[in-house]
């Protein structure tokens, strides 16, 4: 199983809190894999680089180097179409952003590991689990 870290996620591992890196470790340790999807690697990085975080984005560069590698191809991309206009003539559209780690998410058959369920639970087909809990 590959878990795909949402920035919240990644953000308490870099913050050192107990249930979030419990529950990373212990996947790690049953041979499961993780991924930093593109979008949620960009949002993490800009904010670690603006707040001069040093310490954190070297420890954050070395978990994506150790992360699964997988690219925002053709089929994510008609993905999250398809999730938006779904979403939006529903009238229960979520952010971009969402959108695009949703489809990453779908396509490449990952678990999205994320605080931040309810932004999530509308999109159909999308696997979560929440390690903050």
């Amino acid at each position: 199983m590959i878990y795909a870290l949402d920035s919240n996620i990644i953000s308490y591992i870099l913050k050192g809190n107990k249930n979030v890196k419990e529950n990373f470790t212990n996947a790690i340790n049953n041979n499961n894999f993780f991924s930093i999807p593109p979008l949620v690697y960009y949002e993490v990085k800009r904010w670690l680089t603006l707040r001069n975080a040093n310490v954190q984005l070297k420890e954050f560069t070395k978990l994506y180097q150790d992360s699964v590698k997988s690219e925002m191809n053709l089929k994510i991309w008609e993905k999250a179409i398809e999730l938006y206009v779904n979403l939006r003539l529903k009238g229960s559209l979520t952010g971009d952003s969402d959108i695009f780690i949703a489809a990453f998410c779908i396509v490449n058959d990952y678990v999205l590991v994320t605080n931040n369920t309810k932004h999530f639970e509308i999109v159909k087909g999308l696997k979560t689990k929440n390690w903050k809990d």
